[in-house]
């Protein structure tokens, strides 16, 4: 009978551990006996089970859904204008802008796109995979792009996505026009290839439209992307179309497509236009030179001569290329010239007395000699006003602002009276000394010679040769 009640009180709690063991199962408990699973309300309910009493607890522990959502809105890009980057440091943004230009950054291994907007100029640095919808044969400089990055700073941007919004298509450029002063710009060549070369992954072209050659240089990454077509019709004289943007290798011009889009192969050689010449009126015949005045230019032909004051001097982005306004007795002139004829204006500015040697039909330069040089003049900033337009003058003070725009440098000069912007095309700057241009920062003091032109409402001096930039602190 004893024996019976204890058997019967051992298989009570027996059953009773069960119960327990089973409550704690059906709950899904780990180790520690405490498990939580979602309410359909978005509240989580945390059970405890203690296994010395044998008994449970529930508490309810509230989970807002809020929290995620905020955390979506926060990383969605802030819409701006470039004019508030500088108070958007580190956040995700949005904008539209012109494209004025495009670089590559070998440190960096990215793309750099020059863009304005709202009176300013940033930096968009970018991968290739964001930047490979950009076909350089549809949309060019002077483009509207739509970027969405992180601001890193007040000039720079780094982009995770670019889409054209307005695009200019652009022109298709005769390759002996091309020059330094392009540099950065999305152009299109169309010519045969004269002969190709593979660099380990990457492909040479030399492509010839009969008023030039020049040199198409394609990334591996391109190379890779071109379809098998295309990539069959990249051999010697057939034609190709090519856009990318300008720069230049070992002081060679060279077209680089960022993107197979920017390859077109005809399968077959193309019209080009073709210029006549013998080896023995270049090397053994030197044109006759006519003198005569301004005014006589419009009845010269061949090569005429003229002496004049230089008056002033401006940049024509049509042509890319600068124009000296010139005066003599009998009227004035503008003249096109190219960026390298152009004398150091620290020596010889507007003012001083120039002959030229002009080709009439083109009222372009084809030398200039300086006869009697006028040193630009030394002025402080707070006097270069509009009134100087086109005029050539010196500055020297402190550099502030130092940024770089694309292949361009632009910055502040400032002395005792005030401060006035200072821009160096990058045709200027590739040509700058390596000692030079890395002492070109903050704090440097510096002389520049330069003209006097306006930028969307902003006056500033432009150094257009090597020569006219010194370093002096």
């Amino acid at each position: 009978m004893v024996m019976r009640m204890k058997s019967t009180k051992l298989l009570a709690l027996l059953i009773v551990g069960i119960i327990v063991l089973s409550a704690g199962c059906i709950g899904g408990g780990s180790g520690t006996g405490t498990t939580s699973s979602q309410s359909p309300t978005g509240s989580s309910t945390t059970v405890s089970t203690s296994k010395t009493t044998g008994t449970t607890t529930a508490s309810a522990t509230t989970t807002t859904k809020t929290t995620t959502t905020t955390e979506t809105q926060s990383s969605r890009p802030v819409s701006i204008s470039l004019s508030q980057l500088q108070d958007y440091v580190g956040k995700n943004v949005s904008f539209q802008a012109t494209l004025e230009g495009i670089g590559y950054d070998s440190t960096g291994h990215f793309y750099v796109l020059s863009v304005s907007g709202d009176g300013v100029t940033v930096n968009v640095t970018a991968g290739r995979s964001v930047i490979e919808s950009l076909n350089p044969l549809e949309a060019g400089t002077g483009s509207v792009i739509d970027v969405t990055g992180t601001v890193e700073d007040g000039n720079t941007v780094r982009a995770r996505n670019v889409s054209v919004v307005t695009s200019v298509k652009p022109e298709i450029y005769k390759i002996s026009s091309l020059s330094e002063d392009d540099l950065g710009k999305i152009v299109v060549i169309r010519g045969n290839i004269e002969g190709t070369k593979e660099i380990g992954s990457n492909l040479k072209l030399t492509v010839s439209d009969g008023t030039g050659e020049i040199a198409v240089f394609m990334p591996g990454s391109v190379v890779a992307d071109l379809p098998n077509e295309t990539r069959a019709g990249l051999k010697e004289g057939l034609g190709v179309e090519v856009g990318g943007y300008l720069d230049e290798y070992k002081g060679s011009l060279e077209v680089i497509p960022f993107t197979w889009m920017g390859i077109k192969a005809y399968g077959e050689p193309i019209g080009v236009e073709t210029t006549t010449s013998t080896t023995s009126s270049t090397t053994t015949s030197t044109p006759e030179v006519t003198n005569t005045t301004i005014s006589g230019l419009s009845s010269a032909s061949g090569r005429a001569g003229v002496e004049a004051t230089w008056v002033l001097l401006s940049y024509q982005s049509s042509t890319r290329r600068y124009v000296m306004l010139l005066k003599d007795s009998s009227g004035e002139a503008n003249i096109s010239v190219q960026r390298e004829l152009l004398p150091n204006p620290i020596e010889a500015g507007t003012g001083s007395e120039v002959y030229l040697v002009v080709d009439p039909s083109s009222m372009s330069a084809i030398n200039v000699t300086v006869v009697n040089p006028v040193p630009s003049p030394l002025m402080e900033t707070a006097n270069i006003t509009e009134g100087l337009m086109g005029k050539t003058v010196v500055i020297e003070g402190q550099v502030e602002g130092f940024k770089t725009i694309g292949n361009n440098f632009k910055f502040l000069l400032v002395d005792g009276s005030g401060n006035v912007t200072v821009f160096i095309p990058s045709s200027v700057t590739a040509d700058l000394p390596s000692d030079v241009k890395s002492a070109l920062t903050d704090g440097a003091q510096v002389k520049i010679g330069g003209y006097v032109t306006e930028y969307k409402g902003t006056i500033e001096v432009v150094p257009y040769v090597a020569d006219g930039i010194i370093v002096e602190g």
